[in-house]
This record gives structure tokens, sequence and C-alpha cells, in this order.
């Protein structure tokens, strides 16, 4: 089992642009390694664009969880939660955490077995949402401040709350279900929080947020929360408005490319 994962709330991020890869041999291969199931979504694509991002995208799910399971990458098999979010199936496989997101120019993936996990990476260069999506979507203290920050230089402010909003829903399973204007954020220099409203849907875990960019045009935000059995001396029966972060975490954020020398 590879270092990220020997102590800890350790989280490993990989991510590839889905673009670097084009050898033809390499891509079959790749296509050999999805499931029947797998192989039907992607075909749905219209757009070959869109199948190869999708080809490349739950190959990098494969190639790195097999990694750290000591398999090959077409023996995962993957189960589907009632909300879409999929999971490992097999003895032992339970225990490890997960979450894919992509977007144009970018695949990634994070993996713990110490952590809960929400991935969202967005793309900086995307054509961004009218204010009126801000007003519909966030609540009122990120719409102002969204529209504080519409006319700063190299303000992406929309996409910062977006991303920690999608990460915080794929943490938590449940999609849009959730309400997003039933959280919001506080965004500050020194550290990011998450707040929510009396009629928000109570938190599973104590979920604590990470954004950076792994690269120039690329916004990525991670939820995370230690798994509860690690944690047995947290008092979890209100995680409504958590201010300080309960444990620390080692992030390790690399690309993939590794994983595409197939072959």
């Amino acid at each position: 089992m590879p270092n990220n994962f020997k102590h800890k709330q350790n989280i490993a991020i990989w991510h590839i642009d889905p673009a670097q890869i084009t050898a033809p041999k390499c891509i079959e291969n790749l296509k050999n390694w999805l499931s029947n199931a797998e192989t039907e979504r992607m075909v749905r694509f219209h757009q070959a664009k869109h199948q190869h991002a999708f080809l490349i995208s739950h190959a990098l799910k494969r190639a790195t969880l097999a990694q750290v399971l000591d398999l090959a990458p077409a023996e995962l098999e993957f189960g589907v939660g009632s909300h879409g979010r999929p999971f490992l199936l097999g003895h032992g496989q339970h225990s490890l955490q997960f979450n894919l997101s992509h977007t144009d120019g970018m695949a990634a993936i994070a993996i713990s077995q110490d952590a809960y996990v929400g991935l969202d990476v967005e793309n900086l260069t995307r054509n961004v949402p009218e204010t009126a999506f801000a007003a519909r979507f966030f609540t009122p203290l990120e719409h102002d401040d969204i529209l504080a920050h519409e006319h700063t230089p190299n303000s992406h402010r929309l996409l910062e709350y977006w991303t920690l909003k999608e990460a915080y829903i794929k943490a938590e399973g449940l999609g849009i279900s959730i309400g997003l204007d039933t959280f919001y954020f506080e965004l500050n220099e020194s550290s990011l929080k998450i707040q929510f409203t009396p009629e928000a849907r109570p938190p599973s875990q104590p979920w604590q947020f990470m954004q950076f960019k792994p690269m120039p045009r690329h916004l990525m935000a991670l939820a995370w929360a230690p798994i509860p059995d690690q944690t047995k001396q947290l008092k979890t029966h209100d995680l409504s408005n958590i201010q300080e972060p309960p444990c620390t975490l080692n992030c390790a954020v690399k690309a993939a490319d590794q994983f595409f020398n197939v072959d």
C-alpha cells in the first residue's frame, strides 16, 4: 500500500488532463478496463470529446484505486448509492473512500482510508453563469459577496463558492436535493468555514474544507471528515456550525500521468 495511506487523515488526490491521452493503443486498453455499464454510459455521449473525458476520468478512478488495493483496474467492481454515488464492492474494500470529479481540461480523484471525502474541480476559463444564477442557488450573504467581487480583476468568487458547495454535497452523497441555499461559506485568507441556516439538513460529519489550484486554470475544493471509528473522542451529535478543525490533515496532490503509460 502506498505511503500516502500509512497515517491517519491522509488523503491523496490525483489529476490528469484527458487531452494528454491520445495514443490509440493506450485508449483501446483503457476501454478494456471499463465495465459494461460504464461503456454503455460512455457511448451515450454524442460528442467524441465527452466520450473521451468520460473514459479518462473513469480510467483514472480505476487506475488509482487498483494501485491502492493491489488489483488490476479491470477487476474492480462498483455499486451505486441511492443518489448516484459509486462505491467499491468486495470484501475489505468498503472502508476505502473516494470521490471523482471532472471538468474541461481535468479529471481528478480524491482517495483516503482515513477520511470521508467530497471533491469538485472547475475550469476557471469557463463561462461563468450570470449573477441571477447566484441569487437562485446561493444564500443572500454569498450572493452579495459575489456581486462585491464581480469587477475585481482575476476574481473567481462565484466558482470559489460553487466548488465548495459541490464538494460538500458530494461528500454528503445527497446531490442538490440537500438545498444549496441552506448552507453557506465564509471565505477569508486563513480559513474556510461552513455555516447552516435553520432550515438546513444537519451534516452527517464534521466537514472541513480545502481549496487550491492544482493547475493555473483549475480550481479544486475538497471536503473531508475523519472516519468516526478513528475519532471516538469527538462530540458529533451537533455538527451544525463547527468552527475549528477537529483533526489535522495531510493531503498530497499530484499528477496522474504515471497511470496512463499503458503498454
